[in-house]
């Protein structure tokens, strides 16, 4: 009797441990705060977009999850031309959707074609006007037909390029450049769709809702025998306490966003250097805002070291600190009287004739802004508005001409100085303030050679000295997940993290299992 008690006990003891850290309980589920969300790729924004879609789609290369650097995705190989102008990609064999369609290299073409289509609300089509004809297309200046972008068979694709761009892969890397299925309207958002043929390491599991993503592994993922985690939960929720009880009970198991101030246990806190800036901007669509001196001479009637000093990570700077990368500095400090000089020249004297300015924000109790509007009201004739349009309108309410200034924190889309420059360039879709200097722009049309870094440098300054940009802030990367539990999440400066390369590691015991 004894014996068979044992046994009876040891079999249990091994069907429970097997469901705490088995197969069968791999199912991550991770917290979003709520915002509007798109699940077309081609119209997405945010870091929550970009995180998620690592899970549904892949282009050409994709992100080594630690370096970021392109790595094979669609595409098993790729040859540069020796002027590289050329890029050949060459697709792996039996690429399909995730219903079991083939996928070819025409998909890819066709998609980029929609993402360019003139008119469409794409903000980061702009990045893919490298290619010959790509932003004559996008502007309604040329045809489809003078794309660079050829398909010589179902497994090739020929890319052509203006200029040699050293970063291309890694915009390629980007979501936006995935393919979308021919079936789904490319100018929808996509969540009333019953079916949404993806191509990445998972699919939808059943009909999106809005509080709740479910997603599966897709058997027809070229990789799918490398995928670890069966299911991925994905919720939206901005109730703080309830959150943080759930991740206290490991029922969610990466919190990307939405706590609040309660304590947290140090060993399941990841924070990190990121590749991003904080700052405010000038919206240059409406007159005077779009005249250098006017901006500038506000600028220096503020008292910066007062604005930055409460931030972790102050800076005057856009780019992050980067090797290599010139080192300069903005405006620093209030020059009060040659502040007032430059609104007298430009037809200003002591802010006289100014309308209103509206600074617009997403959150209105911070003590930067206090400061601003006290400092301005001081120094000037003029009113100083500060208008709270809260998330998620708050992005798209930034393409509107109605304020003067607005705020953003920039996470820059892939490893290089350009992803915090090239949005500002004339004719950008992401230049939502319709900046424009033709000096500017010939910056960053120089840099393509051996002094591309010089010439940034010489044009981030120019952003910078005419005070376009004020930035405030560089950002750590503040995510809450324990990594003595999940394998395959790393800390990377622009904190994206594909699924695909996601586990759970089996020797560590969640407390108060055992």
């Amino acid at each position: 009797m004894l014996k068979k008690k044992t046994t009876l006990f040891l079999i249990l003891f091994i069907l429970i441990v097997s469901l705490l850290f088995g197969d069968d309980q791999s199912e991550l589920t991770i917290n979003f705060s709520p915002s509007s969300l798109s699940l077309n790729p081609q119209l997405g924004y945010t870091t929550a977009e970009a995180q998620i879609f690592t899970a549904l789609y892949e282009g050409l290369v994709s992100y080594q999850p630690v370096t970021l650097q392109p790595e094979p995705g669609m595409a098993e190989s790729w040859t540069i031309s020796e002027d590289g102008l050329v890029y050949t990609f060459h697709l792996r064999d039996g690429l399909k959707w995730s219903n079991g369609e083939p996928l070819n290299a025409s998909d890819i073409r066709d998609s980029w074609v929609k993402l360019l289509t003139p008119g469409k609300k794409a903000d980061y089509a702009s990045l893919l006007d490298v290619i010959k004809g790509a932003r004559a297309y996008r502007t309604g200046t040329a045809s489809e037909k003078d794309l660079g972008v050829e398909t010589p068979d179902n497994q090739t694709l020929i890319i052509h390029l203006v200029n040699k761009v050293p970063y291309f892969l890694q915009i390629l890397c980007h979501y936006s450049f995935v393919p979308i299925h021919p079936s789904l309207d490319d100018s929808g958002l996509w969540w009333e769709e019953s079916t949404i043929p993806v191509n990445g390491p998972y699919q939808f599991s059943r009909k999106p809702e809005k509080n709740k993503l479910v997603l599966e592994q897709n058997p027809e993922y070229w990789g799918r025998e490398k995928v670890k985690i069966n299911k991925i939960n994905i919720q939206f929720s901005d109730d703080p306490a309830e959150l943080m009880e759930q991740f206290r009970l490991y029922e969610v198991d990466w919190v990307v966003s939405g706590w609040g101030n309660e304590t947290i246990d140090p060993g399941r806190l990841v924070l990190h250097p990121l590749f991003a800036t904080s700052y405010f901007y000038f919206n240059n669509q409406e007159k005077p805002w779009d005249d250098p001196r006017v901006r500038t001479g506000l600028t220096l009637l503020l008292p910066w070291d007062e604005i930055r000093g409460s931030e972790y990570l102050p800076t005057s700077r856009l780019v992050p600190e980067i090797p290599n990368y010139p080192q300069f500095k903005g405006i620093e400090k209030a020059e009060v009287e040659k502040g007032l000089a430059l609104l007298e020249e430009a037809g200003y004297p002591k802010g006289k004739g100014l309308p209103p300015i509206k600074i617009r924000v997403p959150y209105g109790d911070a003590e930067n802004l206090k400061l601003m509007k006290e400092n301005w009201e001081t120094h000037l004739e003029t009113e100083v508005i500060i208008e709270v349009v809260p998330f998620p309108r708050y992005f798209s309410s930034l393409k509107e001409p109605d304020y003067t200034l607005g705020q953003i924190t920039w996470i820059g889309d892939y490893a290089d100085p350009m992803t915090f420059l090239q949005m500002w360039q004339e004719g950008s879709s992401l230049n939502d303030a319709s900046f424009s200097s033709e000096e500017y722009n010939r910056l960053l049309e120089e840099a393509v050679g051996e002094d591309r870094y010089e010439k940034m440098g010489e044009a981030e300054k120019l952003l910078l000295m005419t005070a376009q940009i004020l930035p405030i802030s560089h950002s750590p990367a503040l995510n809450l997940i324990d990594l003595r539990f999940i394998d395959g999440w790393y800390p990377n400066v622009l904190d994206i993290h594909p699924f695909k390369y996601m586990g759970f590691k089996n020797s560590f015991v969640i407390p108060g299992t055992i």
